[in-house]
């Protein structure tokens, strides 16, 4: 079973303080009915002081699935604009007789219309503003099977960090000029890297956060592969920043292993 994840938590709290959250996943919008399929890790290590066994240490299988499941014009922000219906299933969990055993938490299914206008693949709007959420016009979730209905998401923008992605919007990301080369399937496929790192501070809470994006035009959604470490320390409030001690670890590896056509929704909303 997917253990519940304390540092997330963390991770929501500071996100929600410093206006962090990001979208990071959508690149470029490809034909109707494209599917990218991403199989990755998701390791965390757990600080125990005095342990004999050391630190704790786990991971999971995770799987991300996004795929183009419709096209409708819809008003958005007082005109009509063509949308398009994008739907996210991510599975985290061990692997039991050939498949995800996620457990009540580890599988969620959003499906949501996105104004095609907001996929820009830049990290800035044309305001110069960061692009940290997708806008949407309507939307709904579902997780795991137990919970058979999908239930509608009455905000107006989709946060996919820290839930759906740990990869997040950073001030200033890096971009390598040497193309780097990610195996997806049987291709070899030409990506640009970019790497990005922030900190967030508080009295007693310090978070690091290193991603590295690897971006192609040659996959649907722009993303081919994806690396992401986040380190959580911790201290007294009164303590000075030099006894920042080590909590907890978590590192994300995702690449896109499978890439089809003719996709359809597995969301069920009418």
């Amino acid at each position: 079973m997917f253990r519940k994840i304390p540092l997330l938590a963390t991770l929501v709290c500071l996100s929600l303080g410093q206006s962090v959250v990001a979208q990071g996943l959508l690149w470029n919008l490809p034909e109707d009915g494209s599917l990218i399929h991403y199989e990755g890790t998701y390791r965390q290590v757990e600080a125990q002081p005095g342990s004999a066994a050391g630190n704790l240490e786990m991971e999971w299988i995770r799987h991300l699935t996004i795929k183009s499941v419709g096209r409708e014009d819809a008003e958005f922000r007082g005109e009509t604009v063509p949308c398009r219906w994008i739907e996210m299933k991510l599975q985290t969990g061990r692997v039991k007789d050939g498949l995800i055993a996620t457990g009540t938490v580890g599988e969620q299914i959003y499906k949501v219309l996105i104004p095609e206008k907001a996929i820009t693949g830049q990290t800035r709007d044309s305001e110069g503003l960061p692009v940290t959420y997708l806008p949407i016009v309507r939307g709904f979730r579902k997780t795991n099977d137990k919970d058979p209905t999908p239930k509608e998401i009455t905000s107006n923008v989709l946060q996919i960090y820290p839930i759906i992605s740990l990869v997040r919007h950073y001030r200033d990301m890096t971009r390598s000029q040497i193309p780097e080369s990610v195996l997806v399937g049987q291709d070899d496929v030409q990506c640009t890297k970019l790497t990005g790192t922030s900190e967030q501070e508080s009295l007693n809470n310090r978070v690091m956060h290193e991603s590295s994006l690897y971006l192609s035009e040659a996959v649907p959604f722009g993303l081919a592969k994806w690396t992401v470490k986040v380190t959580q320390e911790s201290k007294g409030e009164v303590e000075p920043r030099t006894e920042f001690k080590f909590v907890s670890e978590i590192t994300v590896d995702m690449t896109a292993r499978r890439i089809e056509g003719n996709a359809r929704s597995e969301l069920v909303t009418e």
